[in-house]
């Protein structure tokens, strides 16, 4: 149905009347050419895309975890342990080494001389002892300085005198072992050292009490 507009005693069909449109264009959007394909001004509706799917998360690659050597167990510059306080005690632990080394090569020597079969027994076993203290001293020495010990005697000459004479020094030097080993216990500030030291110092005075025990029987 067609609308009928009168104007000035005439009357237009609305449909083909271009100007009232212009003018209720001006009124709603004043200064747009109505007549344009895309007005200016008007955004065009964005086309409609349908969702898709949420995406899957894309596993990432495991990178290996990196640890700070610094952290890891023994690599302390300063260990509770066979660290500064046992360089306190470096000299005194060398001596021991030192000490236990000539022992060892004592007794063996002793053990090869005599002809009674218990005292070339036990003198070996003494031996075969102070050789192991010699090597728990070694592995001590390793902790404290992370250097190996180098023997200060290469070689050397022992004049043995008769077995009695030659028990009876062995004796002095497994009774004064045993007392310096409790005293540098006592001294030392490190508890692993202290350790070491107390239980070679109880494996000395065995051997002397052994030894006096072997003199007792050999002179009475």
């Amino acid at each position: 149905m067609e609308n009928t507009i009168f104007n000035g005693g005439q009357e237009m069909s609305a449909a083909y009347d271009y100007r009232v449109y212009d003018r209720v264009w001006q009124r709603v959007s004043p200064g747009v050419d109505p007549y344009a394909e895309q007005p200016s001004g008007v955004e065009s509706a964005a086309p409609s895309v349908p969702p898709s799917a949420p995406s899957q998360p894309v596993p990432l690659p495991i990178q290996p975890v990196q640890r700070d050597e610094a952290l890891l167990p023994g690599a302390e510059k300063n260990p509770c342990c066979m660290g500064s306080e046992a360089q306190d005690s470096l000299t005194v632990l060398t001596g021991f080494l030192e000490e236990e080394l000539a022992g060892c090569r004592h007794c063996m020597a002793l053990a090869r001389c005599v002809r009674n079969p218990s005292t070339a027994r036990l003198l070996r076993r003494a031996a075969s002892e102070k050789q192991a203290a010699a090597r728990d001293l070694c592995g001590a020495y390793y902790l404290v300085t992370g250097s190996r010990y180098a023997s200060a005697v290469a070689s050397e000459h022992l004049e043995l005198a008769g077995l009695p004479e030659s028990l009876r020094a062995c004796y002095h030097q497994e009774a004064c072992n045993g007392f310096n080993y409790r005293r540098a216990a006592d001294e030392t500030m490190d508890l692993c050292l202290r350790k070491l030291f107390t239980r070679l110092g109880e494996q000395s005075y065995r051997r002397s009490e052994e030894i006096m025990a072997l003199l007792g029987r050999l002179l009475c």
